[in-house]
């Protein structure tokens, strides 16, 4: 187990069931550990194994949710 933490700053959340969206989505990917979400600062912190996850994969997973990754 190699884990890996890593932030993204994603626009369009604006509510609980934003937050929850996107922890349910990245929490559903084999290898994510612990997703926060901090709609404040607009940030997503994942803990993730980077054996067998790579970041395009997260980005992806929130972006399929609906939200957008800068």
């Amino acid at each position: 187990m190699s884990s890996e933490h890593i932030s993204f700053v994603v626009e369009g959340m604006s509510c609980d069931h934003c937050v929850q969206s996107i922890k349910t989505a990245l929490s559903q990917l084999n290898g994510v550990y612990e997703v926060m979400v901090d709609i404040d600062s607009k940030r997503v912190a994942v803990e993730y194994d980077q054996e067998r996850l790579d970041i395009d994969t997260l980005k992806g997973t929130i972006e399929d949710a609906g939200f957008r990754v800068k």
